[in-house]
């Protein structure tokens, strides 16, 4: 591949989120009350850009994620996370954003 088809690839852990009664967007639990954390990738095609944690994106599967972590990932690598299709320009509420981190730390 030549270096002008190369992108920078970034490798993103966050938990699915869903909207509450007031529209205010909170994570997403199972029926055990745990959020699940799952990993993305930045791809060829994904639109707008990473600002910080906390801000949503969107899957190819049109579900709505926080995003808790942001690093770099090898271009090489790339194929072993799903691409992202979008990030949004919407953040959650700190308090949402700190409980997040917590089940990232756990």
């Amino acid at each position: 591949m030549s270096k002008k088809d190369k992108y920078d690839v970034q490798k993103f852990t966050g938990i699915p989120v869903e909207t509450d009664a007031s529209g205010k967007y909170q994570l997403k639990f199972d029926q055990n009350g745990e959020a699940k954390l799952h990993t993305w990738r930045t791809g060829k095609h994904t639109k707008g850009k990473f600002k910080h944690p906390g801000q949503l994106m969107m899957t190819e599967n049109n579900l709505t994620v926080v995003i808790l972590k942001a690093e770099p990932m090898a271009f090489k690598d790339r194929h072993s996370e799903t691409p992202l299709q979008r990030f949004l320009t919407v953040d959650v509420t700190e308090d949402v954003l700190k409980r997040g981190l917590a089940e990232l730390k756990e």
